[in-house]
């Protein structure tokens, strides 16, 4: 088991205004900028079991790549930014990986698509998340509090707009309140 790579993953959420100023700002401040994909993603929950635990298991796939990424998210630890365990693997064919999932008795409870911009600075991950219907998310992702506060302040964004839960319950909550079931969340083609 000591081959397991789980990470502690400490996030800060944010919707943006102006995702064009933050992207020039990001490369102003000599952001890798390592380009833009299309991502697919299927929730997976067995009785709501992972609900209940507050736990995600999701299978991930870029643009129309054949292999995907298995992720597993425990809950979160709340303080000043969201922080969880996060294992991830990589699979060789993500629709062999669906069928495995569901032949376990796991089914898909939730699909979501969004098209990700990624960066990278000091050891950080920021995307950029173009969402179906509710615009553009940073995601930043550092070791502690502090880095990820000073790039929010280098990019002259708002450390109390911060958003403390998963786009599954920003979903959630918006069909809520435009009094609409909750659905898949995909781009019109």
């Amino acid at each position: 088991m000591n081959d397991i790579k789980m990470k502690i993953e400490i996030e800060c959420k944010l919707h943006l205004d102006n995702p064009g100023s933050v992207k020039s700002k990001l490369h102003e401040i000599g952001a890798d900028d390592k380009g833009e994909v299309f991502e697919k993603n299927w929730v997976f929950d067995k009785n709501s079991t992972l609900a209940e635990a507050r736990t995600l298991l999701r299978l991930r796939m870029h643009n129309n790549e054949s292999s995907g990424i298995v992720t597993h998210k425990t809950p979160a630890k709340e303080g000043k930014f969201k922080s969880k365990k996060e294992t991830e693997t990589r699979v060789e064919n993500a629709a062999n990986m669906r069928h495995i999932f569901e032949s376990l008795g796991y089914q898909v409870t939730w699909y979501y698509e969004k098209k990700r911009h990624s960066f990278y600075l000091d050891q950080m991950t920021i995307v950029l998340d173009t969402t179906p219907e509710l615009g553009v998310f940073i995601e930043i992702e550092g070791s502690n509090d502090e880095e990820i506060e000073s790039l929010i302040n280098k990019l002259d964004l708002d450390i109390n707009d911060n958003i403390m839960v998963s786009y599954p319950v920003i979903w959630r909550e918006h069909c809520q309140k435009s009094g609409k079931a909750f659905c898949n969340w995909k781009f019109c083609n």
